[in-house]
């Protein structure tokens, strides 16, 4: 009986967040379907965002560094490529939220 509601408890839980995710993607695709000067906002930020991640690409570098024990975690080239890749987009994006916050705050006491 135990097991019974165990499992049952997990599939509840799968269930559930199927539908939270299938909702998450759905209300967001009928309000820029029902808003189209709003979808090209967001698709501009879609498209920066790929941008930064190209960018990111190419300035990473393949190059494997030799440690001892780093035989193990089995890392190959286009492995190395793209966590570079992933903390050289995390810098830029990282650089750009301290920038955008700076030029809001420092917007609105120069305002005044």
């Amino acid at each position: 009986m135990s097991d019974f509601l165990i499992n049952a408890g997990l599939w509840l839980t799968y269930i559930m967040v199927a539908g939270g995710a299938l909702f998450a993607i759905l209300f967001p695709v009928m309000f820029l379907v029902k808003n189209p000067k709003k979808a090209k906002g967001a698709l501009k930020g879609i498209v920066g965002l790929i941008a930064v991640v190209i960018i990111s690409y190419i300035l990473a570098s393949g190059e494997i560094m030799e440690f001892p024990g780093s035989e193990k975690f089995g890392m190959t080239e286009s492995s190395t490529k793209r966590v570079g890749m992933g903390l050289i987009a995390f810098y830029f994006l990282a650089v750009g939220a301290v920038v955008a916050v700076l030029y809001s705050e420092l917007g609105k006491v120069f305002k005044k």
